[in-house]
């Protein structure tokens, strides 16, 4: 008997249990349901921040997206226009050189190599004699009398330029009347310019 009663008992235990969250399920249906205008506006309310903060982060990502790509194209066209100038005064600065070499005024050349030097962003001038490939004149002493190395840049007898990193080497021919006196090297560093 003890038996019976006690499983009668577990069982009403139970069912109480059951019905208390079947009343709670109940109760807070029931207040959903009188409610239902109430939880409607919530969950819009709750999709439209979702989809706002969505829609802020990609065009955050956008913003980035377009601010990196136009500094690299303002970076590039800056190179570009720096780098025309350069060649355009290393153009006029070889005729300068020429008159002097003609004259065989190398102290006059040094001078000018001086103060060309003093430009923002240019760190080394040189004159290479095209008969040896050597350098002659050069705003680093140490560097005269040693090989000039580009091939290329010798041969050329209309202003190059090449980058390594961000230097920029123009190599501008230097003419004599009748032949090639040699090359006009202007190394320019672009990260100061920026």
């Amino acid at each position: 008997m003890k038996s019976e009663k006690e499983n009668l008992s577990t069982e009403n235990k139970s069912e109480n249990q059951v019905t208390k969250k079947e009343i709670k399920k109940s109760k807070f249906g029931a207040f959903v349901l009188r409610h239902k205008l109430v939880f409607t506006l919530l969950f819009v309310i709750v999709v439209i921040s979702l989809w706002a903060f969505i829609k802020i982060s990609l065009i955050e990502n956008q913003f980035k997206k377009d601010t990196l790509k136009l500094k690299s194209d303002y970076e590039n066209k800056i190179d570009s226009l720096t780098t025309k100038n350069l060649m355009l005064t290393s153009k006029v600065f070889s005729w300068a050189i020429r008159s002097e070499l003609t004259r065989d005024n190398k102290e006059q050349v040094n001078q000018f190599f001086l103060s060309f030097i003093k430009e923002h962003g240019v760190s080394k001038v040189e004159f290479v004699s095209a008969p040896d490939g050597k350098i002659t004149l050069s705003t680093n002493k140490k560097d005269e009398g040693t090989m000039y190395t580009n091939q290329v840049a010798l041969m050329s007898n209309e202003t190059i330029n090449f980058k390594n990193d961000s230097v920029l080497n123009v190599v501008t021919p230097v003419m004599g009347l009748n032949n090639k006196l040699g090359v006009l090297v202007i190394e320019y560093n672009l990260m100061l310019n920026k």
